[in-house]
C-alpha cells in the first residue's frame, strides 16, 4: 500500500496534532499561538524552531528543516513516508484504510504484538540471568574482559542462556505457548530446547526498539561448536532488512546527539564493542553480503558511511563487494583498511580509542581504496608484477563514469607503474568500448544516471503488486533496461491479471539483488491519483530510454549504409523515433 486517501490523511493528522506529537520528542515552550523548541535536526542552543498551530506545520530557521506531523516522524524516526503513517495510525488508535474490516489483518497484528512481548519477556529473562545471578559471574568476567562494562552490557540488554531447560520452562510458564516459542526461534528439537542454550545472548531489534531475534556467542572456548549462532527468518525478522544498532543510532538522535556519519561492521559484537570505546555511530549488516534494503535503511540516518570490516581477505573482499548497495543509494562511502588479521575490536584493544580515530581518518574513498587493493596484490618491484598490476587497476577505473575523475586516477596508477598516462588512457578507452549490439546491463545503463533503472523498477513494483492501474501489458519486454528487467516482466505477463503472487519470483535460485530492488521499490505517496500519475511519468522514462538507445544504433547504421536508398530508409525511422521521444503523450511512444 503505497499511498493514503486524503479524508484518512485528515483524520490522522487531526488526531495526531503536531504539537502533542513533538512534544513527546523536544520540549516546547508557547509563545502566543506558537510554540518553540531547539530543533532535532541541528545542534543549537537558542530554540529556532517554531510549530505552528493554526496550520499544523514546524519550521526551523536556522536549518531550514520543515515539515508536518508526518515528516517530523519520518525524520525522527528514519522510517519512510508509509512506515511513518503506520506509526502515527498506531498512537491514534487508527486502522490503516486497506485494513479497516479486515479481520485477518487484526489477527495477524494481534499475533504481531503477542510475538513481540514474548521477545521482550526473553530478553529480560536473558539479561537478569547475566547481571543479577550467580550463575552469570563467568559470563560477566569473559564479557568484563573484552572491555564490556555493565553500562554496555545494559545499553544492549546482554544477557545470557543458562543452559538448555530454563528458558523454555520459564517462558511456559508466563504463559507462551511451545508453538510462539517455535514460531520465533527460540527453541529447538523435540526436547524444546533453548536454541542458545550455554551462550551469552545480543538481543537484535528493529528501528523501533523492538526485539525481533537473538545472536548468541560461546564464552568458554567450545571446541566443536559454532562461535556465534543467530535467530533465522521469522515473523517478525527478515536478516536481509534488519541493521543492527540502528535503534541505538536513533535513540541517540533524538536526545540530539545526531551523527554526521555511520560506521559499518561486520557484526553486532564489532558494534558493541566499538560503543564501549566510545563510538556509538556504528552499526552492522545481518550477514555478509549487504541488501538495497538495508542501505536503505543507514541512508535515511545519514550521508556518509564508513565501512570497516576484517583485516583479512574476506574482509577486504566484502567491503568491496558491499560498497555497492551504499553507493546506488547516494552515499558518500569510504572504506577503513585495518592491520592485517585485525577486526575492529581487536584494533581498539591493540591501538586505543585514538588510534582507531585515526583508521577512520585515514579512510579512503571506493575507488582509491580498489586502486590501493590491486596495488597490495602484486610485487611493483618486478615489471610482471608491475603489468598485471595495471591489467587489475584498468579494470577498476572502466566502472568510473567521470573523465576527470579517470585522468586523476590514471595519474595514481602512472606513478605507481611507470607506464605514461597516455598509453593507460589509450588502453583505457579500448576496455570502456561499448559492444556494437545493445545490451543494457544496469553498469551500461548507469549512463542515465539510473534514471530508466528506477522508473522501470517502480513500473515492475506496481505491477507484481496488483495494482489497479499496472498491468504487464503496459510495456514491451525488450523496452526494459536490463536481462533481469525483462525476466521479471516475462514473469509478470504470465500470471492471472490481477492476481500476480511476487513470491514466485524467488523460486528455485533464491532471486538476485535487483529483483530485491524492484520488489522495494515502493514509494509514498499523498493521494491515489499521484502515485497513478508518477507510475505514467515512469512508463515515459523506460520508453524515452528505449527509443534513445535505438536512435544511436539507428545513426550508426546511417553511417555503415551504402547505398542512398538505405540511408534515406534509416533517416526516415530516425526521425520518426525522435517525434515519439519528443511527444509528452505516452501513448505515443508506445
Amino acid at each position: 500500500m503505497a499511498g493514503f486517501p486524503d479524508r484518512f490523511l485528515e483524520e490522522l493528522k487531526y488526531k495526531c496534532d503536531i504539537v502533542s506529537v513533538i512534544s513527546q520528542y523536544v520540549p516546547l515552550v508557547k509563545k502566543g499561538n506558537k510554540y518553540f523548541c531547539c530543533c532535532p535536526f541541528h545542534n543549537e542552543k537558542t530554540p529556532s524552531m517554531c510549530v505552528n498551530t493554526d496550520g499544523q506545520y514546524y519550521h526551523c530557521f536556522g536549518c531550514g528543516a520543515s515539515g508536518d506531523v508526518i515528516t517530523f516522524v519520518m525524520e525522527m524516526e528514519s522510517v519512510g513516508y508509509v512506515d511513518a503513517v503506520k506509526l502515527l495510525a498506531e498512537r491514534a488508535g487508527m486502522e490503516l484504510p486497506e485494513y479497516r474490516g479486515d479481520g485477518d489483518y487484526k489477527k495477524k497484528k494481534d499475533r504481531q504484538e503477542v510475538l513481540k512481548s514474548l521477545m521482550k519477556d526473553a530478553a529480560r529473562y536473558y539479561h537478569a540471568n547475566l547481571v543479577k545471578k550467580e550463575a552469570g559471574a563467568e559470563a560477566r568476567e569473559y564479557l568484563a574482559s573484552r572491555g564490556l562494562t555493565q553500562e554496555i552490557c545494559t545499553r544492549f540488554g546482554l544477557g545470557l542462556s543458562l543452559g538448555y531447560d530454563e528458558m523454555p520452562g520459564y517462558m511456559r510458564r508466563k504463559g507462551y505457548s511451545a508453538e510462539n516459542l517455535r514460531a520465533v526461534g527460540l527453541v529447538s528439537g523435540e526436547r524444546m530446547s533453548d536454541a542458545f542454550a550455554g551462550r551469552v545472548i545480543v538481543p537484535i531489534m528493529n528501528g523501533m526498539g523492538d526485539v525481533i531475534a537473538f545472536g548468541g556467542r560461546i564464552y568458554r572456548g567450545e571446541q566443536d561448536v559454532a562461535k556465534y549462532k543467530n535467530s533465522t527468518n521469522t515473523e517478525l525478522f527478515d536478516k536481509s532488512r534488519c541493521v543492527y544498532g540502528i535503534n541505538f543510532v536513533k535513540k541517540e538522535k533524538r536526545r540530539g546527539n545526531g551523527f554526521r556519519n555511520l560506521i559499518l561492521v561486520e557484526g553486532y559484537m564489532d558494534v558493541i564493542s566499538l560503543a564501549a570505546a566510545g563510538f556509538l555511530n556504528a552499526v552492522a549488516g545481518m550477514g555478509t553480503a549487504l541488501t538495497p534494503q538495508q542501505a536503505r535503511e543507514i541512508k535515511r540516518l545519514t550521508d556518509t558511511v564508513y565501512v570497516c570490516y576484517d583485516g583479512d581477505a574476506a574482509g577486504r573482499k566484502a567491503a568491496v563487494r558491499n560498497v555497492e548497495p551504499l553507493i546506488a543509494e547516494g552515499l558518500e562511502v569510504r572504506v577503513v583498511s585495518l592491520a592485517e588479521g585485525l577486526d575492529p575490536d581487536d584494533t581498539v584493544k591493540k591501538e586505543g580509542a585514538d588510534g582507531f580515530r585515526k583508521r577512520l581518518e585515514e579512510a579512503l574513498p571506493v575507488m582509491e581504496y580498489k586502486l590501493k587493493l590491486c596495488a597490495d596484490a602484486y610485487d611493483l618491484r618486478s615489471a610482471n608484477g608491475r603489468a598485471k598490476y595495471v591489467t587489475a587497476a584498468l579494470k577498476v577505473l572502466a566502472e568510473v563514469q567521470s573523465a576527470a575523475e579517470r585522468e586523476v586516477y590514471l595519474g595514481i596508477v602512472s606513478e605507481k607503474s611507470g607506464v605514461s598516462v597516455a598509453t593507460l588512457t589509450e588502453q583505457l578507452a579500448g576496455a570502456r568500448k561499448a559492444p556494437a549490439q545493445r545490451e543494457r546491463s544496469e553498469t551500461a545503463a548507469k549512463d542515465d544516471g539510473g534514471k530508466v533503472f528506477r522508473a522501470a523498477r517502480f513500473v515492475l513494483n506496481r505491477i507484481l503488486n496488483n495494482a489497479s492501474y499496472a498491468s504487464a501489458s503496459d510495456v514491451a519486454e525488450e523496452w526494459m533496461p536490463c536481462a533481469e528487467h525483462a525476466e521479471i516482466l516475462r514473469f509478470a505477463a504470465a500470471q492471472p491479471a490481477g492476481k500476480i503472487v511476487a513470491g514466485g519470483l524467488f523460486d528455485g535460485d533464491g532471486g538476485g539483488e535487483e529483483r530485491s530492488r524492484v520488489l522495494g521499490a515502493e514509494l509514498g505517496f499523498a493521494s491515489d491519483a499521484r502515485e497513478r500519475a508518477y507510475y505514467t511519468d515512469c512508463l515515459a522514462v523506460i520508453a524515452d530510454g528505449y527509443i534513445s538507445g535505438r536512435i544511436e544504433e539507428l545513426k550508426a547504421k546511417y553511417k555503415e549504409a551504402a547505398e542512398t536508398e538505405d540511408k534515406h530508409a534509416v533517416l526516415a525511422e530516425i526521425q520518426k523515433l525522435q517525434r515519439k521521444l519528443k511527444s509528452k503523450n505516452v501513448k505515443e511512444k508506445f
